[in-house]
C-alpha cells in the first residue's frame, strides 16, 4: 500500500467524519481504481453512497465487500443502514436478519437480540400484525431464534406467546370491522348481521389465534404457573367457543372445549364455562343445582344468572320476568324456563311462541356443539303440545305432531300418550283417540288425567253420558283437580235439558271447579253460559269478563262478551276487549273480525281495513270478512281495490247475494256501470222468488245503476241506449215502496230523458211506465197533506195547463213526471238537508219547464221573454231551499241563474258568490259567475272566474268555453286551442263551442291562405290537417244538433269542406244553407257564389255556370254593394267555370272584365294576364293564338320573374313547334332562383317525351333532385315521368311517400313558415298520387290493394282512389 493510497484513504475517512460525502465518494472511487479489492475502501464508499442516496451503487459495493475474505461485521451493518435509509422495508428486514445471523455465528447474542428487536419494531403497526406474529413465532421453542430469549434483556417465552395472541386477536377484530363495513354497501349483500356473520366466519377460518392459545396453554403447563394457566385456559375456551363453527375437526374441538369448561368450573373460573355446563346438563336437576349455586355466587352479573334464580324458585314465577331474563341470556335453558313458566301460568299462546323460540335456539345449540339435549326438547315439546291443545282445535295437528315426537323418543311417556289421544280426537280421529286413552286407563286406572282425557274424547264424539262417567272417575281419583270438574260441567251442558237448568249439574260442576282453581277461564265462561241460559245477563256478563281477564284470547267467552257489549251499545268496552285480545295473540280471527265491523260502524275505515286483513290471514275463505273489507275500502275511497275484493267474494261463493251486491256497489263507484249492472242481475238470479229481504235494496241499486248507465251512454253519444236505460230504471223502481229513494230515481231518470230529447232531434218515445208513475204520483199527492207554502208555489205555476198545452208531447210527459216526483220528495223528506235538496230539485224542474217552453240559450245571449210564473215559482223553491239550508250551493246557483234571466244582476251576483263560498270546489258557480260578468262587459272578472272553474275541474266545459269566448273577443290566437279543448271534452261540448271552433279553424285557414305565396296550391301539414278535419266534425255536429235556422252552420261547413278539397260535399252544404236564407238576403249571393265555386271545383261545370248566372241575376236585381276583392273573385271564378264549360267566347269576355279590375289590384294582373292568354290560345284560331302569344309576351315584359307566365310561353312554344320560343322561355326559367323549380322540371320532362328523348327528361329531373333531394313533389314528378315512359316508378313513389311522412311529422302550425321543400312534401296530394303510382306499378295484387287502401285513408272522398281497388 503506497503512501498516496494511505493518504487518500485517511482523507476519505476524514471527509466522512466531517460529513463531506461528495468528496469522500470521489476519493473512494479514485482509490478503487488503484486497488479494487480493498475492503475498507468498499465500506467507506458504501457509507458515502448511503448519504448521497445512491442506493443501487451502495448495494453493489456492500455485496462485493461481503464476498471479500477480510469481510467483517461492518459490511452487514453498513448494508442494513443503507436499506434503512432507502426506506425499502423488505430489503431492510432481510439485511437485519443477515446481520442477526452474523451476530449469532459470532456468538454475540446481545447484539443479535438488539437486531431482532429492530426487526420486530418494523412491524409494530396495526396493519402489519400478521407479519409481526410470524416474526414472534420464530422466537418460540420451535423457532430458529429461540436462543435469543436467553438474554437477560429478552422477555420470557410466555410473554412472547401472549404478545402473539394479543396482536393476532386484534388483527381479527379489525379485519372483521373493516370488511363488514366494505361489504354492507354491496348490492344484495343482505342484512348487517348476515354480512358480519359471513365475514366473521371467513376471518376465523384463516386465523391462527386458536393455535397460538394452544401453544400458550402448553407453555403455561410446562412452566407450572397455575394462575397463568387458568387465565389462558379461559381465553382459549372463549375463543374456541366463538370459533367452533370454523374448526375443521369438530368432534375433537368440542371435546377439548368441554374439557376446558370442566377444568374451569372445577377451579371456579369463567362464567361462560358455567353456562355451557348448565346447558349440557340437559335439565337434569341434580347436575343443575350445584352449577346454579356457584354461577349465582361467583358471577352475579352473568347473563344466565337471573334465569337461574327464577329456576331456583320453582314456583309462581312471573312469565314476563322469565321472558325478560331469557332475552339477556339468549340461552336454550333460559328460553325453556319461559315455556315452562307460561305453561304453569296458562298463558298458552305465549307458551307456544316461547317454544318456537326455544326450538330454534336448541337447534342452533345442538348444531354448534354436535350434542343432543333430549330432556330439554321433551320438556319444551310437551309444554307446547299442551298449549296447542288449550288454544283450540285448529292447532290440534301441531299438538299431535309434538306428542308423537315425544313418544318416539320415550314410548313410556304417559303425558305424551294422554296428549296424543286428546289430539287425535280433536282432529276427528275419535276412535283412535279413544283406543289410546282406554289403553292408558286400563294400564293405569288411577291416572286421573287419563280419565279426564277420555271424558274429553267422549264428549267430543257426542257421547255425553260416557263422558260424564269418565269425568266422574277422574273426579273420584283426583277430586282436587279443577279441570276434571270443568270437563264434567261441559259434559252436563252438552246433555242439555235439566242438566243445564238444574244447578247441581253443569252449574254445580263449574262452580266447584271455580272454587278449586279460580284461574280457569273456561270455568267462568261456562258459568256465564249458565247465567245467560237463566236470563241473568248481568251475571253472565260478569262471568265472561272474569273469563277474559284470565285468558283474553278465550275464543268461547270473547265472542259472547263482545256481542253483549255491541248489543248494549258499549262500543268503547268492546273495542278495548278486542284490542286487548289481538295484542295478546295476533292470530285471533274472531277478535279481528268483530273489531273490523265495530270500526266499520264507527267509520274508522283505515283501521277496519287492517283488522279485516288480519282476520283473513287466518281464514282466507271467510266471505263475511271479505265483505267487511270491501266496505272498508269503499269507505276510504280505494274504489278499484274494493272492486277486486268484491270479485274475490264472488269467486269464493258465486251464489252469495251480498257478494254480488257489494261487487255492484263497488263497480258503481268505480264507474264500471256495465259490470255493476251485471252483478245486480246475478244477485237477482241468486235471490229466491219469495225472498223479500233483498228485493227492495236490489231494485233500488239496479235502478240507480241504470240511471248511471244513462249518463255513461249519453256521454258516449249512444242516445237511444241512454233513453232505454232510463226507461228500464223507471220500470224497475215503479213498484218499490222506498218512497223518497224511489222518487229521487224517477226524478233523475226523467231529467235525463228530457236532456236526451235535445240530442240530434232524437225522439224519445213515451212509455207506459211514465203514465203509470204519473198516476201513482198523483194518487200519492192526493193522499198526502200538502203544506200551504207548497200549494201556493204549485198553484202559481199550475202543472195541468202546461201539460194540456202540449198534450201527447213526450218531453212534456217526462217533465210532468219529474215535477210530480220533485213535489213528492219535498213532502217525504225526513231531514232538513234532504228537504233543502228536494226544494232545489223542484226549482230546477220548473226552470227546465221554462227552458222547454222558450228554448233559451246561454246566459250571455239575449233570451226570449220568459214565463214569469214559472221563473217566480222556481225562485221561490230556491228561497225555500236556502231557508232550510243556508249552505245549499245548488240552490244559490239556481237562484243566480233565475236572477240572470229576470235581469236582477245584483241578486244574481250575490247568489253566485254565495254558491262559490258554500261549494268552493265546484266549478259550476264560478262558470256561471263568469258568464254573468262577461254578459255585462267585465272581461277581467269574467276571466278570473273562468280560470278558477278550470282549476277546480279541468274537465268542466263551461270554464273552457268562457275562456274561448273571451279570447275570441280579444282577438287572441289562443281561442282556437280553447275551443278545441271544449270540443274534445268527453260528452260536454255545446253548440256554441262547436260553431266557435269551426269558425276559428276557418279564420286560421283563411289567414294562412292569404300569407301563402301566389301560385302555390294550399298545403296543410299533418297537425293542420287534423285540426281542419276536427273543425269539419264540429261544424257537422253543430248542424245536426241545432236547427241552423240562419244557415250559418251549413255555410261554414261548406267553406271548411272546400278547404279540405271535398268539393261535392261542400256544394251540398252550400245548397243546404240556401234553404235557410231568404231571397232578398245579401248572404244568399255569397252562398250562391260559393256554391258555384264548389261546383266548378267538383267538375260540375254546367251547374257552376248556371249558379253563377243566378248569383249575377240576384246581384243585378238588388244592386248590392260588393267589395272589390269579392267582386274580383266572383268574376274570376265565373270566367274559369265558363272556360271549363267550353263557353270560351263568354269566358274571354269575362276575363277581359277581370283584367280591367286588376288596374286597382296590380298584384293579380300577371296571373290574370296569363289566364287570359290561355283562353285566347284555347280558341284555336291563328288570330287568337297570335293574340295569346303577343299578350303573354307583353305580360312577361311587365312581369319578367313570373314563372307561371314563362312556363306558359314554354308550353306555347312546344305546341307551336317554335324552338326559339322554347329555348328563350327555358333560359329565362333557368335564370329564376327558385328552389326546386317544378314548372321548369315538369315542362322539360314533357318536352323530352314529345321529342321522344327520355334521357333529356331524366337529366332534368336528376339535376332538380340533386339540388332538392328532400322535396317529395320532385320525386313524384319523377314517378309520373317514369309512368309516362313505361318504366318502373315504384322507387321514386316510395321516396315521395317517405318524405311526405317526414314532413307531416313536423306538425307545422298555421303561423309557422316551413321550408319550401317541406311545404312541397307535406301536400296531401303528394301522398295520394304516390300511392296511386304504387298501385299502378305493382304486379302484386296485395301490394296494389294496400296502396289503394292507404290512398283512400288519406282522401276517402276521391272516387279515383276507390277505382284503384278494382
Amino acid at each position: 500500500m503506497s503512501v498516496i493510497f494511505k493518504a487518500k484513504l485517511k482523507a476519505a475517512k476524514t471527509a466522512i467524519s466531517e460529513k463531506n460525502y461528495d468528496y469522500a465518494y470521489d476519493l473512494c472511487r479514485d482509490l478503487l481504481e488503484l486497488d479494487e479489492s480493498n475492503y475498507n475502501v468498499h465500506i467507506l464508499l458504501g457509507v458515502s453512497c448511503q448519504h448521497l442516496g445512491k442506493w443501487a451503487e451502495g448495494d453493489k459495493v456492500y455485496q462485493r465487500a461481503m464476498q471479500m475474505p477480510k469481510a467483517n461485521i461492518l459490511a452487514w451493518q453498513g448494508i442494513s443502514a443503507l436499506y434503512e435509509a432507502s426506506g425499502d422495508r423488505d430489503k431492510y428486514e432481510q439485511a437485519l436478519r443477515n446481520l442477526c445471523d452474523r451476530y449469532i455465528s459470532e456468538s454475540n447474542l446481545e447484539k443479535a437480540w438488539e437486531t431482532m428487536q429492530k426487526i420486530i419494531q418494523l412491524y409494530e403497526t396495526p396493519q402489519d400484525g400478521r407479519k409481526l406474529v410470524s416474526i414472534l413465532r420464530e422466537l418460540t421453542a420451535e423457532g430458529p431464534y429461540h436462543k435469543l430469549l436467553a438474554q437477560a434483556e429478552a422477555p420470557k417465552e410466555t410473554e412472547i406467546w401472549e404478545r402473539m395472541y394479543e396482536v393476532e386477536y386484534g388483527c381479527d377484530e379489525r379485519m372483521i370491522e373493516t370488511e363488514t363495513k366494505k361489504r354492507k354497501t354491496r348490492l344484495g349483500a343482505g342484512t348487517a348481521a348476515q354480512v358480519r356473520a359471513e365475514v366473521r366466519a371467513e376471518v376465523f377460518a384463516q386465523s391462527g389465534v386458536l393455535e397460538t392459545l394452544a401453544g400458550l396453554v402448553a407453555k403455561c403447563i410446562e412452566d407450572g404457573d397455575m394462575e397463568q394457566l387458568l387465565t389462558n385456559e379461559q381465553r382459549f375456551f372463549e375463543c374456541l367457543d366463538d370459533r367452533l363453527d370454523v374448526v375443521e375437526q369438530r368432534d375433537a374441538a368440542v371435546q377439548q372445549l368441554l374439557n376446558l369448561a370442566s377444568d374451569l368450573v372445577t377451579n371456579q373460573r369463567c362464567a361462560r364455562a358455567y353456562m355451557l355446563m348448565i346447558e349440557m346438563a340437559d335439565n337434569q336437576h341434580d347436575k343443575l343445582v350445584p352449577l346454579a349455586e356457584l354461577l349465582i355466587t361467583l358471577f352475579p352479573d352473568a347473563p344466565l344468572v337471573e334465569s337461574m334464580r327464577l329456576w331456583q324458585i320453582d314456583g309462581s314465577v312471573d312469565v314476563d320476568a322469565a321472558s325478560s331474563a331469557a332475552k339477556k341470556a339468549n340461552s336454550p335453558f333460559a328460553q325453556m324456563l319461559v315455556v315452562v313458566t307460561a305453561a304453569r301460568a296458562r298463558e298458552h299462546r305465549r307458551c307456544v311462541d316461547a317454544a318456537v323460540s326455544t326450538r330454534r335456539l336448541l337447534g342452533i345449540f345442538e348444531a354448534k356443539y354436535g350434542v343432543s339435549l333430549p330432556l330439554v326438547r321433551q320438556t319444551v315439546d310437551l309444554a307446547a303440545a299442551d298449549a296447542f291443545m288449550e288454544i283450540g282445535k285448529e292447532h290440534a295437528s301441531d299438538a299431535e305432531a309434538l306428542y308423537r315426537s315425544c313418544l318416539e323418543a320415550d314410548p313410556e311417556n304417559k303425558r305424551a300418550a294422554l296428549g296424543l289421544g286428546l289430539a287425535t280426537c280433536a282432529l276427528g280421529h275419535l276412535e283412535e283417540g279413544q283406543v289410546l286413552l282406554r289403553r292408558l286407563v286400563e294400564t293405569d286406572p288411577d291416572n286421573g288425567r287419563a280419565w279426564g282425557g277420555l271424558g274429553a274424547v267422549l264428549l267430543e264424539s257426542g257421547d255425553a253420558e260416557g263422558s260424564i262417567e269418565a269425568y266422574q272417575h277422574a273426579v273420584s281419583v283426583e277430586p282436587e283437580t279443577a279441570m276434571h270438574h270443568a270437563g264434567l260441567g261441559a259434559a252436563y251442558w252438552q246433555m242439555g235439558g235439566e242438566f243445564r237448568t238444574d244447578k247441581q249439574y253443569a252449574f254445580g260442576s263449574w262452580l266447584a271447579a271455580a272454587r278449586l282453581d279460580a284461574t280457569l277461564a273456561s270455568v267462568f265462561g261456562g258459568l256465564g253460559k249458565c247465567y245467560a241460559e237463566q236470563g241473568d245477563s248481568e251475571r253472565a256478563k260478569r262471568c265472561f269478563v272474569k273469563a277474559m281477564s284470565l285468558d283474553c284470547t278465550d275464543s268461547e267467552s270473547g265472542p259472547r262478551l263482545a256481542d253483549i257489549y255491541i248489543r248494549s251499545g258499549q262500543d268503547d268496552l268492546c273495542e278495548k276487549l278486542l284490542v286487548t285480545a289481538t295484542d295478546a295473540y295476533f292470530s285471533l280471527p274472531w277478535a279481528w273480525r268483530r273489531l273490523g265491523f265495530l270500526l266499520l260502524r264507527q267509520q274508522e275505515y283505515e283501521r277496519a281495513v287492517a283488522a279485516f286483513q288480519n282476520a283473513l290471514s287466518a281464514n282466507r275463505s271467510d266471505c263475511v270478512c271479505w265483505e267487511g273489507l270491501c266496505e272498508a275500502y269503499l269507505g276510504i275511497g280505494r274504489i278499484h281495490t274494493a272492486v277486486k275484493v268484491a270479485q274475490k267474494i264472488v269467486d269464493l261463493d258465486s251464489s252469495r247475494v251480498s257478494g254480488h251486491w257489494l261487487s255492484a256497489r263497488a263497480c258503481m263507484q268505480a264507474h264500471l256501470v256495465d259490470k255493476a249492472l251485471g252483478h245486480f242481475d246475478q244477485a237477482q238470479d241468486c235471490t229466491a222468488a219469495n225472498d223479500n229481504l233483498w228485493k227492495r235494496p236490489l231494485a233500488i241499486g239496479r235502478a240507480e245503476c241504470l240511471v248511471a248507465l244513462t249518463e255513461r251512454r249519453f256521454t258516449d253519444g249512444l242516445f237511444a241506449q241512454a233513453a232505454q236505460a232510463s226507461f228500464d230504471a223507471l220500470r224497475v223502481i215503479k213498484d218499490i215502496d222506498a218512497e223518497f229513494l224511489k222518487w229521487s230515481i224517477v226524478l233523475s231518470a226523467c231529467t235525463w230523458l228530457v236532456r236526451l230529447q235535445a240530442q240530434q232531434h232524437l225522439v224519445v218515445s213515451a212509455s207506459k211506465e211514465i203514465a203509470e208513475l204519473v198516476q201513482i204520483a198523483n194518487q200519492q199527492l192526493a193522499e198526502l197533506k200538502v203544506p200551504q207554502y207548497l200549494a201556493e208555489i204549485t198553484e202559481a205555476a199550475a202543472l195541468e195547463p202546461r201539460v194540456n198545452q202540449q198534450h201527447g208531447s213526450n218531453v212534456y210527459n217526462q217533465l210532468e213526471l219529474a215535477e210530480l216526483a220533485a213535489r213528492l220528495r219535498v213532502l217525504l223528506a225526513e231531514s232538513t238537508s234532504l228537504a233543502s235538496t228536494a226544494w232545489t230539485d223542484l226549482g230546477y224542474v220548473l226552470y227546465a219547464w221554462n227552458t222547454q217552453f222558450h228554448e233559451s240559450t246561454l246566459l250571455l245571449e239575449k233570451t226570449q221573454p220568459m214565463s214569469t210564473a214559472l221563473l217566480k215559482a222556481a225562485g221561490d223553491c230556491a228561497v225555500a231551499a236556502i231557508q232550510l239550508d243556508t249552505n245549499n250551493a245548488r240552490a244559490y246557483n239556481l237562484q243566480g241563474s233565475i236572477a240572470t234571466l229576470t235581469g236582477d244582476i245584483a241578486l244574481a251576483q250575490h247568489a253566485f258568490i254565495m254558491a262559490t263560498r258554500n261549494a268552493p270546489l265546484s266549478a259550476m258557480p264560478w262558470a256561471n259567475l263568469g258568464f254573468l260578468y262577461l254578459n255585462y262587459g267585465d272581461v277581467e272578472l269574467a276571466n278570473k272566474a273562468f280560470a278558477r272553474a278550470q282549476m277546480l275541474e279541468p274537465d268542466f266545459y263551461a270554464g273552457w268555453l268562457g275562456q274561448a269566448i273571451i279570447a275570441e273577443q280579444l282577438g287572441s290566437a289562443e281561442c282556437v286551442d280553447l275551443y278545441e279543448a271544449c270540443l274534445l271534452l268527453e260528452g260536454a261540448s255545446t253548440d256554441i263551442a262547436d260553431f266557435g271552433y269551426a269558425q276559428q279553424v276557418w279564420k286560421c285557414a283563411v289567414e294562412r291562405n292569404e300569407n301563402a305565396n301566389l301560385g302555390h296550391s294550399r298545403v296543410l301539414a299533418h297537425g293542420e290537417q287534423n285540426r281542419l278535419l276536427l273543425g269539419i266534425y264540429a261544424a257537422r255536429r253543430f248542424v245536426a244538433r241545432s236547427n241552423d235556422s240562419d244557415g250559418a252552420g251549413s255555410y261554414l261547413l261548406g267553406m271548411l269542406l272546400e278547404q279540405n278539397s271535398e268539393y261535392e260535399c261542400a256544394a251540398d252544404a252550400y245548397s243546404q244553407a240556401l234553404k235557410h236564407v231568404s231571397a232578398n238576403d245579401q248572404r244568399r249571393w255569397a252562398i250562391l257564389a260559393s256554391l258555384a265555386r264548389a261546383q266548378c271545383s267538383a267538375e260540375e261545370f254546367a251547374a257552376s255556370v248556371d249558379t253563377y248566372a243566378q248569383a249575377a241575376a240576384l246581384l243585378e236585381e238588388n244592386q248590392w254593394d260588393i267589395p272589390v276583392t269579392q267582386w274580383f273573385g266572383f268574376l274570376l271564378g265565373r270566367s274559369l267555370s265558363l272556360f271549363f264549360a267550353q263557353q270560351l267566347e263568354e269566358s274571354l269576355g269575362m276575363f277581359e272584365q277581370v283584367l280591367a279590375l286588376t288596374e286597382s289590384m296590380p298584384e293579380q294582373r300577371a296571373s290574370v294576364g296569363v289566364m287570359l292568354a290561355q283562353v285566347l290560345w284555347a280558341l284555336s284560331t291563328d288570330e287568337h293564338r297570335q293574340l295569346a302569344r303577343q299578350h303573354l309576351v307583353d305580360t312577361m315584359a311587365e312581369h319578367p320573374d313570373y314563372s307561371s307566365g314563362l312556363a306558359t310561353l314554354f308550353a306555347i312554344g312546344m305546341l307551336s313547334d317554335d324552338a326559339d320560343l322554347v329555348s328563350a322561355a327555358h333560359n329565362e326559367l333557368s335564370k329564376l332562383n327558385i328552389e326546386g323549380n317544378h314548372d321548369l322540371v315538369r315542362l322539360e320532362s314533357y318536352l323530352a317525351i314529345l321529342r321522344n328523348d327520355p334521357l333529356l327528361g331524366r337529366r332534368s329531373l336528376s339535376r332538380a333532385l340533386y339540388k332538392s333531394p328532400d322535396d317529395a313533389s320532385l320525386w313524384l314528378l319523377t314517378a309520373d315521368f317514369d309512368v309516362l315512359c313505361s318504366r318502373d316508378a315504384s322507387l321514386p313513389a316510395q321516396a315521395a311517400l317517405r318524405l311526405f311522412k317526414q314532413a307531416v311529422r313536423g306538425h307545422h302550425s298555421w303561423s309557422s313558415a316551413p321550408m319550401p321543400s317541406v311545404v312541397n312534401s307535406a301536400k296531401l296530394q303528394v301522398a295520394v298520387s304516390a300511392l296511386n303510382v304504387q298501385a299502378q306499378c305493382s304486379d302484386d295484387i296485395t301490394c296494389r290493394k294496400s296502396a289503394a287502401n292507404k290512398a283512400i285513408m288519406y282522401q276517402p272522398w276521391a272516387e279515383y282512389n276507390w277505382s284503384m281497388l278494382k
